[in-house]
């Protein structure tokens, strides 16, 4: 018997995605569902992270992935098999796998083993690229399953239509869209920064019906998509806007109580930008998303927000912080939601 999180079908990527990010997926045993539920399988019963301790932990009887003895046959003895099962990112119906060396080997094998054994799964891809260029995009190569990049994901009781390779979409930040649309007062205004296909400015809209959000995004695909997005979820508080929000700033200047920046490399390059848009009287909130290393965490990144405050004669309040994700062994994410006052 195998304890199992039980986990609305709507929230299963973002609980899948926390419980990868904490380190409390058991990997080797295969994930269940039902009509209403996923259950995830987990090491133990008690979670203190606040996007789990919600879910009920349940007993039932497991099975482990057939294709463990398979996998290795097929690859040399040392590998560890059971993280590469459960090491893939997933967007809607496509999963994107990161191949090492020894697996490029054996792809062919590998792939038909793994859409075997992931019935959700429709597409497989893999990784071919980091994160590049002023659109964010990761380049994939399509490996197996249904010949497509298009994929819908669902999340909040939201719908995003994606295509991986023409714009940007984490799903690792479901959480910190759910946090944020709880977080942000009915009525506001707010400024998305590198929106792209809208998942925070839809998320938020659809909780907080009497918003007004302006979802920037530079990339014309992304800004598209986004269009369509809006449509589909029935929204009608969002204004989607293709243009640099270095430029656009000056067109909602002193306007939003809330500015969101989701780039995690550049954001902090865009501040201007966001102290433009912000309102001063009363103070509005920035959240800023940033890769930083983990010997240091939010030290050099607070410094940085002291220094641009002391330069706008103002003082730096930090509201809260958090870490958001590891990006590699030395590089995390975080987040941190501050005022100039």
């Amino acid at each position: 018997m195998t304890n199992f999180i039980k986990v609305p079908k709507l929230e299963a990527d973002k609980a899948r995605n926390a419980l990868m990010e904490h380190n409390l997926y058991l990997k080797g045993i295969k994930t269940q569902n039902d009509k209403e539920f996923v259950y995830f399988p987990v090491i133990k019963k008690g979670f203190k992270t606040k996007e789990l301790k919600k879910y009920k932990v349940v007993t039932k009887k497991s099975k482990e992935y057939s294709t463990t003895k398979s996998f290795r046959d097929i690859l040399v003895d040392d590998l560890h098999i059971k993280d590469y099962i459960a090491s893939y990112d997933t967007v809607g119906g496509i999963a994107i796998l990161k191949m090492t060396p020894e697996m490029k080997k054996k792809e062919k094998e590998l792939t038909h083993l793994f859409l075997q054994n992931n019935p959700t799964i429709k597409t497989l891809v893999k990784k071919a690229s980091e994160h590049h260029g002023k659109y964010r995009l990761e380049d994939v190569k399509y490996l197996a399953g249904k010949k497509t990049l298009k994929t819908q994901v669902k999340e909040s009781g939201c719908i995003f239509n994606i295509e991986l390779g023409k714009m940007f979409f984490s799903p690792r930040l479901s959480f910190e869209r759910e946090r944020l649309a709880q977080k942000v007062k009915d009525g506001s205004t707010i400024g998305v920064f590198f929106a792209g296909v809208g998942p925070f400015s839809i998320v938020i809209a659809k909780k907080n019906p009497n918003c007004k959000i302006y979802s920037i995004e530079l990339n014309r695909e992304a800004h598209k998509c986004a269009k369509e997005n809006l449509a589909q979820n029935k929204i009608k508080n969002v204004r989607v806007v293709c243009a640099d929000v270095a430029k656009y700033a000056q067109k909602i200047k002193d306007l939003c109580d809330y500015i969101i920046m989701p780039l995690p490399k550049t954001s902090d390059l865009f501040l201007e930008s966001a102290y433009t848009a912000i309102k001063k009287k009363p103070e509005g909130q920035i959240t800023l998303y940033k890769f930083v290393p983990k010997a240091s965490l939010y030290k050099d990144l607070i410094n940085e927000l002291k220094l641009f405050a002391k330069k706008k004669k103002k003082k730096l309040k930090v509201i809260f912080k958090r870490e958001v994700r590891d990006y590699n062994p030395k590089i995390v994410q975080i987040v941190i939601d501050f005022k100039f006052v």
